[in-house]
């Protein structure tokens, strides 16, 4: 399988952001000519145990896409449990038109969002509930008439010009993906695969060995330039070690909700790092101190999962295994301590990291 191509590298921050701070970072992605664009993911009031406090995604994708001209806004993700699928098809609409088309949507479980809905995700599997998510999605989009009759959802819609009112009618839609069973769906039936925070190298060469089955089982053919992006932590500085320590917590934070909420070993292992590490986060866990485990995260665990964090040269070297691992649209998760320093992070990415990748080997 072939992972040539160039990256398109992007930005994107949780929905826990000040919506004044959102705005600024999307103009400056945009000024720094990050053309992987400025992406949202859906924030959840679980954090709130770490002084966050949600937002709703879609309302703060409408203040990003006002704040900038030309490239991509995207959501990356929410989850179909959370809205039936005709709700998230009308906000899809209306952000994609409010930002003259350049809207890409993104699905996921959002497994810390979804813990206190009242639906059997044993019955109502992942899988499932995203096929029919995306198949109604698409029949909005397409502006035909059409009735459908799911496990868990259901519609029955009217038809509309789409086109005739300049509205598209082929909004991309990605899907997040952890296990091999979506990351195959994204292969079957989805416009591109965006994976996890804490995504390495070796779980990108995993995700795109079951993406490639999937596009195989459904004897679809992939495009060289397939979206397969990933939410990367990164902080840039002249200052490597402030970088670094900016996203220590952050790693902590991924490693506790992994082991916790998303259970999916393979995220963990595919680091190389020894099962060893991840016990005393476990312990932390038992013991109910896991929102005190950054001392737990040294440099050596940032570097296995693949941070992108410290000096422009430091981020350059990391950033370009991602891509030579397959990943074309790594999302840089800016983390700092202040705005100015998220915007510094941002600037320096687009100034002296990213005009530097090359392209990934064949």
């Amino acid at each position: 399988m072939s992972t040539a191509g160039t990256a398109k590298v992007g930005v994107i921050f949780k929905s826990y952001e000040p919506m004044s701070a959102i705005q600024a970072y999307a103009k400056q992605t945009e000024d720094s000519n990050l053309l992987g664009g400025f992406w949202i993911a859906e924030a959840y009031h679980w954090f709130r145990q770490y002084g966050h406090e949600a937002r709703g995604c879609m309302a703060t994708l409408a203040a990003a896409a006002m704040a900038t001209k030309k490239i991509p806004i995207g959501l990356g993700i929410t989850s179909p449990y959370m809205r039936h699928p005709t709700t998230q098809a009308a906000e899809m609409v209306a952000i994609d038109e409010l930002s003259g088309g350049r809207f890409i949507m993104g699905l996921g479980a959002g497994k810390v969002g979804t813990e206190y809905l009242e639906i059997d995700q044993k019955k109502f599997t992942p899988v499932k509930v995203h096929k029919e998510s995306l198949d109604i999605i698409r029949g909005v989009m397409s502006g035909e008439a059409f009735k459908y009759d799911g496990e868990l959802f259901r519609c029955d819609m009217p038809a509309v010009d789409r086109k005739g009112r300049g509205l598209r009618t082929d909004i991309p839609v990605y899907i997040g993906a952890t296990g091999p069973f979506m990351q195959k769906l994204g292969g079957r039936d989805f416009d591109g695969l965006l994976l996890p925070g804490l995504t390495s190298p070796g779980f990108t060469r995993y995700a795109r060995e079951n993406m490639g089955k999937g596009f195989e089982q459904a004897d679809r053919q992939m495009p060289a330039d397939f979206p397969v992006g990933g939410v990367i932590l990164a902080a840039c500085s002249e200052d490597g070690d402030k970088a670094r320590n900016a996203t220590r917590p952050y790693t902590a934070t991924y490693v506790i909700n992994k082991l916790r909420n998303i259970k999916n070993n393979i995220i963990l292992s595919s680091s190389g790092l020894p099962d060893e590490a991840w016990k005393p986060f476990i312990a932390a866990i038992e013991a109910g101190t896991d929102d005190d485990v950054t001392h737990l995260v040294n440099d050596d665990m940032m570097r296995a999962f693949t941070v992108i964090s410290g000096t422009p040269d430091d981020c350059l070297v990391l950033l370009q295994q991602l891509v030579d691992a397959g990943m074309n649209l790594p999302l840089m998760e800016v983390v700092g301590d202040s705005e100015e320093d998220n915007l510094e992070s941002i600037r320096l990415l687009g100034e002296k990291v990213v005009p530097r990748l090359k392209p990934a080997a064949v």
